[in-house]
């Protein structure tokens, strides 16, 4: 059986509030960045280099529904957090 020392310290109400209301606000902006990263619009060019595939390729996933993608104008854009998840679940299966 393996033997583990805890340790525990009392801290009062006036120093645990402001460590972890600084813990509280470090996590949320790390998931802020985190959401505003996976709402960039990529080209057709730029998914098709980082999935490795060719542009003939993305358009058929993209016909499919397997990458969703919308258009501005005439031109096709994607969401990086829809081609992440679309990834994942082709790697799923």
């Amino acid at each position: 059986m393996k033997k583990s020392i805890i340790q525990i310290e009392t801290t009062s109400s006036s120093e645990f509030i402001p460590k972890l209301a600084a813990e509280i606000r470090k996590v949320i902006k790390e998931e802020s960045n985190h959401q505003e990263s996976n709402q960039i619009l990529l080209t057709r060019e730029q998914v098709a280099e980082m999935l490795s595939i060719s542009l003939v390729t993305l358009w058929k996933y993209t016909k499919k529904g397997v990458i969703p993608a919308f258009r501005i104008g005439t031109k096709v854009r994607y969401k990086k957090g829809d081609v992440i998840l679309a990834l994942k679940k082709m790697n799923n299966f």
